[in-house]
């Protein structure tokens, strides 16, 4: 078992809500709980949802609470204060490599301090660059090769992550433009299509081959 856990920035006091992800290799990933919660599938996992029962928990909490503080000061020899441990919860993600886990919480992470613009329909540009005009998301994506770029559209797909789910989409995408049939099957590690299997894909996906339509 590995243990990659992010520190807490400076000035937090050790406060700041952890979380740690588990691969299905039992890697471990552990950071702020606010930037694991952009996965849909961590949130649901960890309780987050309605910010109105969110409100009501907390009230119920606070008198918890409080209640909990008062036996804590009852109980403590010196009469100090107990401080009460923050618990760091963990999700196992039974789909996910640790390789490809380190990815998307390397991503959650920076997307939690710069969020990533939304990208726009009809897309903007004639290829990546000029779509995605954020240098560190654009550099994120483009590092990775055709196997990860597969595994990070699972993992997104998997865990409910839309803004990686539309990064890596965008990069293959662009990938696919104006590739040929034959160029589009090995890029996808597909088998051989049929003519009424290649026509119905032009059809379908008429955008991947219009380049190749004039």
């Amino acid at each position: 078992m590995t243990d990659n856990t992010s520190t807490p920035d400076e000035g937090s006091g050790g406060d700041v809500p952890m979380v740690t992800l588990v691969s299905l290799d039992d890697h471990r990933f552990t950071l702020p709980v606010e930037a694991a919660k952009e996965s849909e599938m961590v949130s649901n996992a960890l309780g987050l949802g309605d910010e109105e029962d969110d409100d009501d928990d907390d009230d119920d909490n606070d008198h918890d609470d409080d209640d909990n503080d008062n036996n804590n000061n009852h109980n403590n020899n010196d009469g100090a204060p107990s401080k009460k441990k923050k618990e760091t919860k963990s999700v196992d993600l039974l789909k996910v490599t640790s390789k490809c886990l380190e990815q998307v919480v390397e991503f959650l992470k920076h997307h939690h301090e710069e969020k990533m613009n939304e990208i726009p329909m009809p897309l903007p540009g004639n290829n990546f660059d000029e779509c995605m005009t954020q240098e560190w998301y654009r550099t994120f994506v483009n590092k990775m090769d055709r196997d990860m770029i597969f595994e990070i559209l699972g993992a997104a797909n998997y865990m409910n992550i839309k803004p990686l789910l539309d990064l890596a989409c965008l990069r293959v995408t662009f990938e696919l433009t104006g590739k040929s049939a034959e160029e589009i099957r090995n890029y996808l590690n597909l088998p051989e299509l049929t003519a009424e299997e290649e026509a119905r894909a032009r059809e379908e996906h008429a955008w991947i081959f219009e380049d190749n339509n004039n």
